[in-house]
């Protein structure tokens, strides 16, 4: 039976011989793909290099002169909400302030633990100069302002429109000498065929250079990779040497950053809105929103003319509001009616801060109240270890960016000091521990916490702590094999 359906399957294709129905069963599932299938794809019409494109951008992307192109979120939106809500301004400045209050040094790279980094003072001359050299350009990189406002400046692009920029100003030898914080709201990414940043490239003596779109560093061409927008006109053409461009969060088929500020867009509206209907209350309101009864009798004209008197009488005038109101009884009985004061705040407000700090990694316990104060103090370590190492990474990706294009050098690194606290009366019960367990010699531990080494012999063998003092470990092996 093998061998039949093996011969049909061989001789079925433009076979019109009668075949046995073992055979038409295969030459069924042989054909079987055609029969509405997924046929096969229609030939490309593009030429074979435009495979790869980051996204399907519109034609003609680089001819538009808006800084946000095709984007449904301008700049301008996202900056004025940033400045006319007030929970996400004051979580966007306490951002900064987590961020800029951490101290930071320039180091030698070591990739190994970090107490086996070797000291400064071991370090080669030439290495102790650039790290000073880079110190001294950090500390003021635009040679103004300290390195904190700097820092709160260019934070400020990084949270509200993920934006942030950095103008290389240079010497005549093309020296970077400041690194100056500039309007990203102003910057437009030009993409290559690709949809990519243009990368430099070899350049060609022979080639045309009248047309401007490059720049000649050396043997090197950098093409114009941004343009700087003015009063909406194409004001400057810029490259990777001249603007350090640095978006935190990018994402597939869109050319700029996705802020936490535009992650929540709908929320913060909503608490803008929220704030202004809080506000009339105490700008245009009369009394709290309530309906009341006039005298049947009255006309449409009487009932307006009487609305009008109160709203003028009461409107924005805290003072009178707050007093006791005489109005003519219908019923011609005297009567106290309280009137209650509505509530301004309730759990909308805390849901619309547990958002905008979700968005930011910022702990929610100085916004909300919590149910568990051990809880709440959980919540703020997790939620600034989450928020800060971000950012903290993310810059400092940045800077060594910096460091290693601009020195040529990769042996030193900008780093944040940790700052683990860390309980000293812990620490010195497990390093002691490990000594008198023979885990680490005596100098290991004070290497751990920063000492120099000690010039007892003994504290660089690993021994073990008895009764009647401290036996080398090694001592007790070869007394063991002795015997």
């Amino acid at each position: 039976m093998i061998d039949d359906v093996n011969k049909a399957l061989m001789t079925s294709r433009g076979s019109a011989r009668d075949l046995s129905p073992y055979t038409v069963n295969v030459s069924y599932a042989g054909g079987g793909a055609n029969w509405f299938g997924p046929l096969q794809p229609m030939r490309p019409v593009a030429p074979p290099e435009v495979a790869g494109r980051a996204f399907d951008y519109p034609t003609g992307y680089n001819l538009n002169t808006t800084p946000r192109p095709y984007e449904a979120v301008t700049f301008e939106m996202l900056r004025s909400l940033a400045d006319n809500c007030d929970l996400l301004r004051v979580v966007i400045e306490r951002k900064k302030d987590q961020i800029c209050r951490l101290p930071w040094i320039i180091r030698a790279r070591h990739d190994g633990p970090a107490h086996r980094r070797p000291k400064p003072s071991a370090l080669p001359a030439a290495q102790r100069e650039r790290i000073r050299a880079l110190e001294a350009f950090f500390r003021e990189p635009d040679y103004l302002t300290p390195f904190s406002t700097w820092m709160r400046s260019l934070l400020e692009d990084l949270l509200v429109i993920d934006a942030p920029s950095l103008y290389c100003q240079r010497d005549s030898l093309g020296r970077l000498i400041r690194l100056q914080v500039t309007d990203g709201s102003t910057i437009k990414r030009i993409i290559d065929p690709h949809g990519r940043t243009p990368e430099p490239r070899l350049w060609d003596d022979g080639a045309d250079a009248s047309s401007q779109r490059y720049v000649i560093q050396g043997n090197v061409a950098f093409p114009a990779a941004y343009q700087q927008l003015l009063h909406g006109l194409p004001a400057a053409n810029l490259t990777v040497r001249d603007l350090v461009y640095r978006p935190m969060n990018l994402r597939p088929g869109h050319v700029f950053g996705f802020s936490p500020t535009e992650q929540i867009l709908r929320t913060v509206n909503i608490a803008i809105r929220r704030a202004q209907y809080q506000c009339e209350y105490y700008d245009s309101g009369n009394q709290p929103e309530s309906l009341f009864s006039l005298p049947a009798s009255w006309t449409p004209d009487q009932v307006q003319r009487f609305q009008d008197y109160w709203d003028n009488l009461y409107s924005g005038n805290l003072a009178m509001r707050r007093r006791m109101k005489f109005l003519a009884a219908d019923n011609g009985k005297n009567s106290y009616i309280p009137i209650k004061e509505p509530a301004l705040t309730n759990e909308m407000d805390a849901w619309l801060a547990r958002v905008v700090c979700l968005a930011f990694s910022y702990p929610v316990s100085a916004l909300a109240q919590q149910v568990n104060h051990a809880t709440a103090q959980q919540a703020e370590r997790t939620a600034e270890e989450e928020g800060v190492e971000p950012t903290k990474q993310w810059f400092s990706d940045l800077a060594n960016d910096v460091i290693r294009s601009e020195t040529g050098f990769d042996d030193v690194e900008f780093a944040w000091v940790e700052e683990t606290e860390v309980d000293q009366k812990r620490q010195a019960e497990i390093l002691t521990s490990f000594v008198d367990s023979g885990v680490l010699t005596i100098d290991e531990a004070r290497e751990r916490i920063g000492e120099e080494p000690s010039t007892d012999p003994m504290a660089k063998v690993l021994a073990v702590k008895t009764a009647t003092g401290r036996v080398p470990i090694t001592s007790q092996r070869n007394s063991s094999a002795s015997t």
